[in-house]
């Protein structure tokens, strides 16, 4: 009898701890279907999102005629000395700005196109598309520089800081034990939230749900026409991330990282694939063709801003080179060179699909 007892006790102990340890361990490798993290904190990057939009929304104005001024856009870019009037700083001025972000070798080109921009407003003309909807105003080769502009910044800023710099190993490899002084996150954490928000996408985003996104997370349902999940895939890979650092899995963490590089990647070059079949269906409209051209290009250029980038930037020269230097005397044939290096960089059969 005293035998049979010490069996039930063991059995009783080998159960409680098999249950508890699964428990614990089914909660520590619980994965939530959305990135609504209780301590998730990207409020800077929100804030840049919303400087761009106040921005973008200024120069657009050159395309109803009205003169820019180089000096005030600068100042918007750099957020030194402009006073914001956008609802989104209603409550308050930001603190942050788009230059200090923006990759080092291309702050001053975005303010070359601001300068360019500037003085196209005043010597320069718009010019509408033939059905009388659309006016823009271009270069004397083509090009629209308010485009290079606005997704030049979504390119060499939002892209470059969102999957080269705080998921690099300099961001990555830091404190994720004690909370930064003052907050409810580790600075881990807070590293990759901050990527996160670059996207800008809402935390519930997904292939069937994609309301709400801007700039990159507006421009991610350009992957959708050509059959991609890269939105799915893509929210699945941060919150995935995020979760192995909150359980401080950093091998997993790491195949996040190379995760979310690849499959942000597709973002671009489904948009750029999106535009470049836009202008060859609008080739005979010079207007739309530019335009649409012109965007292509900043989306291609973006390539360039990650570090784990699937193409060289000498792939990425060549895609635009073959495009020329003078939009204006473009080709369809050239479009569609274009078209075919940039698919097969990245091994799309139905380009055609975007």
């Amino acid at each position: 009898m005293k035998l049979l007892k010490q069996i039930f006790s063991y059995i009783t102990l080998f159960s409680v701890v098999f249950f508890t340890s699964c428990g614990k361990d089914d909660k520590k490798n619980d994965v939530p279907e959305t990135y609504n993290f209780e301590n998730a904190n990207y409020s800077g990057q929100v804030e840049r999102l919303n400087l761009l939009k106040e921005l973008e929304g200024y120069l657009k104005k050159a395309n109803d005629g009205a003169v820019i001024d180089a000096t005030q856009v600068k100042a918007m870019y750099a957020n030194d000395g402009y006073t914001w009037t956008s609802d989104a700083f209603a409550e308050g001025q930001p603190t942050k700005n788009l230059k200090s972000k923006t990759h080092p070798d291309q702050q001053a080109a975005v303010e070359s196109l601001i300068d360019q921009l500037a003085d196209l407003s005043v010597n320069g003309s718009t010019t509408t598309s033939e059905d009388g909807a659309k006016t823009y105003l271009f270069d004397e080769n083509g090009f629209e520089p308010i485009q290079l502009i606005v997704k030049g910044i979504m390119g060499s800023c939002f892209y470059y800081q969102g999957t080269s710099v705080y998921l690099s190993d300099s961001k990555m490899n830091v404190e994720n034990t004690d909370l930064v002084e003052g907050k409810d996150y580790t600075k881990m954490q807070h590293h990759w939230d901050e990527a996160f928000g670059y996207l800008g996408a809402p935390v519930e985003f997904s292939g069937a749900n994609t309301d709400g996104g801007v700039y990159w997370g507006k421009y991610a349902k350009k992957t959708i026409g050509g059959g991609l999940t890269t939105i799915d895939d893509l929210m699945d890979a941060f919150i995935a991330g995020r979760t192995a650092i909150d359980n401080k899995d950093y091998t997993s963490r790491d195949e996040a990282i190379g995760k979310v590089r690849a499959h942000w990647e597709m973002i671009p070059v489904a948009s750029a694939l999106h535009y470049l079949n836009g202008a060859i269906d609008d080739v005979a409209d010079a207007v739309l063709r530019n335009h649409k051209l012109s965007e292509a290009i900043a989306f291609i250029s973006a390539l360039k801003y990650n570090s784990e980038a699937s193409v060289s930037a000498s792939q990425v020269d060549a895609i635009i080179g073959a495009l020329g230097t003078n939009l204006n005397e473009v080709t369809p044939v050239e479009i569609n060179q274009a078209i075919t290096l940039l698919a097969d960089a990245y091994n799309i059969t139905n380009a055609a699909e975007f």
